[in-house]
């Protein structure tokens, strides 16, 4: 899951396969932070430690997820 850190505090960015229905929209958002798998069709966020920079446009991705099934997550 990646990470990334918003006014200091750490956050993981989670896609719950259980909701996710593959439409790529946070593909078209974000292509270098989501991927999807081919034969699931699912969308997974990357594993990398993400720049803040991007807190934005991933706020985008999980607002225009049409089954919400994007969400931060807050660590510790």
């Amino acid at each position: 899951m990646a990470e990334i850190e918003i006014d200091g505090e750490k956050y993981r960015l989670l896609v719950d396969h259980d909701l996710c229905m593959g439409t790529r929209v946070c593909i078209a958002r974000l292509p270098g932070v989501f991927t999807v798998d081919d034969d699931t069709n699912l969308s997974s966020a990357s594993d990398d430690v993400l720049d803040p920079a991007l807190i934005a446009q991933i706020r985008e991705a999980i607002d225009d997820c049409p089954q919400e099934a994007i969400r931060l997550e807050k660590l510790g």
